[in-house]
């Protein structure tokens, strides 16, 4: 059997790659989603070889995540809509 294929959403700067290549899984990583510029731009300095899909997950089709072929799904969801400053 060959590595996991990975999806990896809210990708921001790789944090969730990051820990997935320190666990010494045998894995890649096909694609990483996220939005944000500034993290993406990081992402890729960080990853160049990864696939970096500037979009939001409601934007990616069925017939992308099909082609990717993947196995496992790691995500790092934003905590901005659920954390406050009071």
């Amino acid at each position: 059997m060959g590595p996991v294929r990975v999806l990896e959403l809210y990708s921001g700067i790789g944090g969730m790659h990051q820990a997935l290549t320190e666990s010494c899984i045998s894995a890649e990583v096909v694609a990483a989603v996220d939005v944000n510029t500034v993290a993406n731009e990081v992402y890729k300095y960080n990853f160049p070889s990864t696939p970096l899909w500037a979009k939001t997950i409601e934007g990616i089709t069925l017939a992308e995540l099909n082609r990717l072929s993947f196995d496992m799904i790691l995500m790092s969801p934003p905590c901005q809509p659920f954390t406050r400053c009071v």
